[in-house]
């Protein structure tokens, strides 16, 4: 698509944009200017949609979705209005009326006969301002290029971290233990928030986790952060005991919930006062980037941790925050983002599995600043391809850019097509120029596309395709040997 085509495309997305925003001022909804103590995730969304003009398109029963994929048949005969069924997939409709969409390319790894519905989007090209200027040398992408696309980064997806940010001080509980022949000392990590600037905070938000370094270590060690549950601290230090490596699992639902009901309080609620969240405010992925960044300020000050071996890994929505969290912190050396779907480590301009659309609902809007939500929806009014993600000014590929040259890790299943396999290998693919003009290899790959359980390890950027789910587990080999290229025991 031409760039004259798409600024004209752009006017017409911003007179429809101007028009939702006419209708939702006449439509009689209205909400509070301070949030209720009760307030839910639905009441929170509507609010953000209403504060930003956007009024939810008023669609056509499923069953007579012109949109809907031929062939499609509902799940459950006496719910027209719920989910369909197309070639062993559950096909859902967003609230923006784009169908979910399982049919690839020649190229990609499932072809399907509606490949069409991917779309033919325009690639973002990272070594070009938004100007037209190219980038042709490191000083220019750390001058020019890299705080352009932070900039994108915060003002369109993941918002802005905020200026009155609390103190946090550290409290610690250190313990021995062993499991599996393997002696190991465990520090139980407390950071508390300083609450002062607003008191009347229902929750206190903490930064919470939980640290497991091998006992007889010879020296400092490299330790991995992981964003999951305390109860998974046994099941990942089977895995971390055996290469040597720390384990730092965090927490991040004990600094901000995985709701939006709670975004009135805890940390982002704690530095609004209490008060509705505005479109540039950051979500839950940015307050979670940023108990990380305070975690990491607590590694460094253990003799223990290799300083230069702090590493970052998370599965799904905890890979997404693994993979900003990275960008945003240039101390973390290392990357893991583990299938981490839109929003994450695939294209999100690519219309196949998860899209960005599909977090536009009251379940998963929370981890997004309400900026997010302009990207949704039809390009041109009655037009169902291309849509206005097509305008987004960055994808996946460009937060990847933002960790360069710092090496990163990626993964997709056979049969975790919901995060878009094919995708993710994509955006490795796509960051590559960026790490070469860096000094450092990108993704190499010799093959046309990847082949199941093979590492591609050789360049700074891997990729590894398992055989299987939505897991993490079966990557992990590969990735400490791609991991000991860089760090240091």
């Amino acid at each position: 698509m031409s760039r004259m085509i798409v600024k004209a495309l752009a006017v017409g997305a911003f007179l429809f944009g101007a028009s939702l925003l006419c209708r939702a001022q006449g439509s009689g909804e209205s909400f509070p200017n301070v949030p209720p103590q009760n307030v839910t995730a639905e009441q929170d969304f509507r609010q953000m949609l209403f504060q930003m003009g956007i009024t939810l398109p008023t669609l056509p029963p499923r069953a007579e979705d012109p949109n809907r994929p031929e062939g499609s048949v509902v799940q459950d005969p006496a719910n027209p209005e719920g989910r369909y069924m197309y070639n062993g997939h559950d096909l859902n409709r967003s609230l923006f009326g784009l169908w979910d969409n399982y049919d690839d390319t020649e190229e990609g790894f499932f072809p399907g006969r509606d490949s069409w519905r991917v779309g033919k989007y325009t690639p973002i090209p990272l070594l070009e301002m938004h100007s037209g200027r190219k980038i042709r040398s490191s000083s220019e992408w750390w001058s020019l290029r890299r705080p352009e696309i932070m900039h994108d980064a915060q003002e369109c997806l993941y918002g802005y971290f905020p200026d009155n940010l609390p103190e946090v001080s550290f409290r610690t509980m250190e313990f021995s233990g062993k499991r599996n022949g393997i002696e190991f000392t465990q520090v139980n990590i407390l950071g508390q928030i300083d609450c002062s600037s607003y008191p009347e905070i229902k929750n206190a938000p903490a930064v919470s986790a939980t640290l497991r370094l091998p006992k007889n270590a010879k020296g400092p060690v490299p330790v991995m952060i992981l964003l999951t549950w305390d109860m998974m601290v046994e099941q990942y230090w089977s895995i971390f005991s055996e290469q040597g490596w720390g384990l730092c699992v965090f927490s991040p639902t004990a600094l901000q919930p995985d709701n939006g009901a709670s975004l009135t309080d805890y940390l982002i609620g704690l530095v609004n006062k209490g008060n509705w969240r505005k479109p540039s405010d950051w979500g839950a992925i940015g307050a979670w980037s940023w108990g990380i960044s305070r975690l990491v300020d607590y590694l460094l000050t253990d003799s223990r941790i290799n300083p230069k071996g702090i590493g970052i890994s998370g599965h799904s929505r905890y890979g997404k925050t693994a993979l900003y969290a990275m960008a945003c912190d240039d101390r973390i050396a290392i990357g893991f983002p583990s299938d981490a779907g839109s929003l994450g480590t695939k294209m999100n301009r690519r219309h196949w599995g998860q899209d960005l659309e599909n977090s536009a609902i009251p379940s998963e809007y929370h981890w997004m600043a309400g900026n997010f939500l302009r990207w949704c929806g039809p390009l041109v009014e009655g037009q169902y391809l291309p849509r206005k993600v097509e305008l987004l000014p960055l994808d996946a590929h460009s937060i990847v850019a933002l960790c360069a040259p710092r090496p990163l890790f990626f993964n997709g299943g056979t049969q975790s097509q919901w995060s878009d396999p094919y995708g993710i290998y994509l955006t490795a693919a796509a960051a590559s120029p960026v790490y070469e003009l860096l000094g450092k290899k990108g993704l190499v790959m010799n093959d046309p596309k990847p082949v199941v359980d093979k590492a591609y390890i050789e360049g700074d950027l891997g990729y590894r395709y398992h055989d299987g789910g939505h897991v993490d587990t079966p990557d992990w080999p590969a990735f400490f040997e791609f991991a000991h290229k860089y760090i240091d025991f």
